[in-house]
């Protein structure tokens, strides 16, 4: 049984940011012939992995980005449950059952996992097909962030470094006699602002004009960009399959805006501003005062330039259209928007080109850009489910955990990965977690393995309250902000959302005092034609069930 030395800790928490709005929804009575009843479950049952899963059916192409928050339940009549312990624990069960069996629609063809679990006790209060291996979607992130935190710690940092040859600067005419070199080291955060204030400070130093190129050492990764399964869809160009590299600037992908003029025309432009590299041929958008906003943006590789054509109408009223779409090379634009931020300060280069090489072991740094701590990256990534932050810190976890200096390969992440989560009790083999984010047919985890890790990272103080931290919250933010708002759960639940074509995930923590958390995994895959409403709906009445449960035991047992 796993305890927790933290656990009452972020019981607090929950209940510091707990809203009472009320009673949950009841649930209606299962219609028959619906989905089979759940296995029961003993106090003391094992929560280690099982076998190796089934490979999924079914398995979705992406939206894009989570869309939970779009989507739940409503709240109408009272759920009260018995304050008596064991009756408390049936009334669970049978209610939980009945928010399945009460959508036959979604039941009859839906893969459904689920497992909860009181932290406080580590016993399992309930369990359906929890040892069944499913796709987690973005519930690959809890993985992610937890070995992420247990390995490298909330207060590492991505350092991005400016270098010259040592003695190469003439400090009365600013000139740098060679090149510069810039060390990436996989920062995800890296801004066009931040190259600007690099910029000023190697300005500040003196430097106006580099004899030479700008030069790359990206040795941190090795030069395969694409994460696992992200090649399934080639031709996809938006952002959430975008890149990772050493070095990269805005999340390797860039922003078409658009604002509507008076007069019939419109103002087209792209940010962060790459030179030659990404250009707009054309920019064909006017400007109406009725109807609806329709503009397509076509991407189209040319050696190595990225072409871009902006078509349609724009709405005056409407007032600001984007569209994020993702770069090919990612150093290439991240050298290019550095070169813009340099020549913005007045320092020049002589020779056009970027060239990538080691930085010289006697080199002078001349900048050093370090990023918000991880904690801090994974609270971003969780809260708004961040692709490319999720992949980029997998690869780091290679680049830190390498036993032999050498570019890091996703292979290293996965290993890293794996490593830690064998510490929690998931062993190699029964399961499949193949990148970091969650996107394409990249896991066949449990319900049970995961609770697993929600468990081991509840438990470990320089983890939990981290990844606590990092989760949304129901019906006040991230992906959850727009569910649960109208629901006793809203601020009682800190969870990671996961949506891919035919999957629906949840799983975190609830909690509504200080006395004892659940952790808990509901994850549906396989799920019908226009099922997924349900399939969340369903979900968020289970959580209605699970505060209701935890507030009876708040009260004393009726004599």
């Amino acid at each position: 049984m796993v305890t927790s030395r933290v656990g009452r800790g972020l019981a607090v928490l929950l209940a510091l940011v707990s809203i009472d709005t009320g009673s949950a929804l009841s649930q209606p009575k299962a219609p028959a012939g619906s989905a089979a009843a759940p296995r029961a479950m003993p106090a003391a049952a094992a929560t280690a992995p099982n076998a190796a899963p089934a490979a999924i059916a079914g398995s979705a192409t992406p939206s894009g980005e989570d869309d939970d928050e779009a989507g739940g339940s409503g709240s109408g009549s009272a759920l009260v449950a018995p304050t008596d312990p064991k009756q408390r624990v049936v009334w669970l069960s049978e209610k939980l059952t009945a928010a399945m069996t009460s959508r036959p629609l979604l039941t009859a063809k839906a893969k459904i996992g689920i497992q909860i679990v009181d932290l406080d006790t580590g016993t399992p209060l309930f369990a359906k097909n929890d040892d069944a291996g499913m796709s987690l979607a973005s519930n690959a992130k809890l993985l992610t962030s937890v070995a992420a935190l247990g390995t490298l710690g909330g207060g590492f940092h991505w350092r991005t470094a400016l270098f010259i040859a040592d003695k190469s600067l003439d400090e009365t005419t600013g000139v740098v006699k060679g090149d510069l070199w810039v060390r990436g080291k996989g920062d995800p955060t890296l801004s066009a602002n931040d190259f600007r204030a690099m910029a000023t400070e190697l300005a500040a130093k003196g430097v106006r004009k580099i004899e030479g190129k700008l030069v790359i050492d990206d040795s941190y990764f090795d030069g395969d960009v694409e994460a696992p399964h992200f090649a399934e869809q080639p031709k996809e160009r938006a952002a959430f399959r975008a890149p990772v590299a050493s070095f990269g600037v805005a999340r390797s992908s860039f922003l078409v805006n658009v604002i509507g003029q008076p007069g019939g025309g419109a103002k087209v432009w792209i940010e962060p501003d790459a030179g030659e590299h990404i250009k707009i041929k054309k920019a064909e958008v006017t400007s109406i005062s009725e109807g609806r906003t329709r503009i397509k943006v076509d991407v189209k590789p040319v050696k190595d330039t990225l072409e871009i054509q902006v078509t349609g109408q724009i709405k005056f009223a409407d007032g600001h259209w984007w569209a994020k779409r993702r770069v090919d090379d990612p150093k290439r634009f991240a050298a290019e928007v550095l070169r813009k931020a340099l020549a913005e300060r007045g320092i020049t280069f002589t020779k056009k080109g970027i060239d990538s090489a080691p930085v010289p072991l006697n080199a002078r740094q001349m900048v050093t850009h370090d990023s918000a701590p991880l904690s801090s990256v994974i609270r971003e990534m969780n809260k708004a489910s961040d692709n490319y932050f999720a992949e980029t810190v997998l690869k780091t976890l290679g680049a830190e955990t390498r036993a032999t200096p050498a570019p890091a390969s996703w292979a290293d992440g996965h290993a890293a990965v794996q490593a830690f989560l064998g510490k929690l009790g998931l062993v190699p083999g029964t399961y499949r977690a193949d990148n970091g984010s969650g996107l394409f047919n990249a896991t066949e985890v449990s319900a049970k393995q995961l609770v697993a890790v929600l468990r081991g990272a509840n438990a470990d103080y320089r983890i939990g309250p981290d990844l606590l931290a990092s989760l949304p919250v129901g019906g006040m933010d991230g992906t959850l902000a727009r569910r649960l708002a109208n629901s006793p759960a809203k601020g009682r639940v800190r969870a990671k959302t996961g949506t891919l074509e035919k999957v629906v995930t949840l799983a975190g923590y609830v909690g509504v005092d200080g006395r004892h958390t659940l952790a808990f995994a509901i994850l549906v895959n396989d799920i019908p034609t226009g099922q997924k409403a349900p399939a969340r709906a369903m979900a968020d009445d289970m959580l209605d069930v699970i505060v209701a449960y935890l507030e009876a035991a708040q009260q004393p047992p009726s004599k």
